[in-house]
């Protein structure tokens, strides 16, 4: 064969395996399109693998109600009388249009009488006598899977002012079987170490074995009612300062 008839059929028998060549590289799947975001469970070539949501509103309202309850108290810090700072978050997010101080044993007594807080929510009530207080949240949350505004009152706590004044806190909501609240003194969960007010996001099981060794008094649902009073909320300044509290 002749030198140039040899480079022609050369050249013709690489084009004719460009094409599966070609069709080989194109049909390789890169790294983004083989993971797969599947509610909420990264699965990667065979394996799955849970991936951490949390709900960015709802630790900004947190951050922002903790923030709002300070100024409007004209406190630093709460120190951990957390009758005062829930009550201060529930004017804050408008669900009550004044101020009602209450020790924490006695504030689920206080709501559980009530129809209607002051702010315009519907009240329901899960006493201890009936409920735990895991069962109390499953409750809320077979109702409302996305619940928020939810008040946990215990007779007793641990500590020696626990054991005397009881507790209280504000849960701002349950998203995917994860709870968004913050207390007012610094707590552990899981190993991380959070401060006052700050956001904690955890399990429904992880937040009931939290509370495991306080003595429950009831669980408190607020829920806008159907006509709701507008409320401007006023604020150690004077001034109106509202959080718009969700759900």
């Amino acid at each position: 064969m002749k030198p140039l008839q040899k480079a022609i059929a050369l050249l013709l028998f690489a084009l004719f395996l460009l094409p599966t060549w070609a069709l080989a590289e194109e049909g390789k799947p890169d790294t983004a399109s083989v993971d797969q975001v599947v509610e909420g469970t990264v699965q990667a070539e065979g394996s799955t693998a849970k991936k951490a949501y949390t709900d960015d509103s709802l630790c900004r309202q947190i951050q922002d109600t903790y923030k709002a309850a300070k100024k409007r108290a004209r406190r630093k810090s709460f120190k951990g009388y957390c009758g005062a700072y829930v009550a201060n978050q529930l004017v804050v997010l408008g669900i009550n249009t004044s101020y009602l101080s209450a020790n924490g044993k006695n504030t689920y007594d206080i709501y559980r009488k009530m129809d209607r807080t002051s702010g315009g929510y519907d009240i329901s009530a899960y006493g201890a006598k009936k409920y735990t207080l895991m069962e109390a949240l499953r409750a809320i949350l077979s109702d409302d899977s996305a619940a928020t505004n939810i008040l946990v009152g215990f007779q007793k706590g641990t500590s020696s002012a626990g054991k005397k004044y009881g507790h209280v806190l504000f849960i701002h909501g349950i998203r995917d079987g994860k709870v968004y609240f913050s207390d007012s003194c610094a707590r552990t969960v899981e190993d991380v170490r959070y401060k006052e007010g700050e956001p904690i996001v955890c399990s429904l099981t992880t937040f009931v074995d939290q509370y495991a060794k306080y003595k429950l008094d009831g669980v408190v649902h607020f829920e806008k009612a159907s006509v709701q009073p507008s409320s401007s909320l006023e604020t150690a300044s004077g001034n109106s300062e509202k959080v718009q509290a969700q759900g």
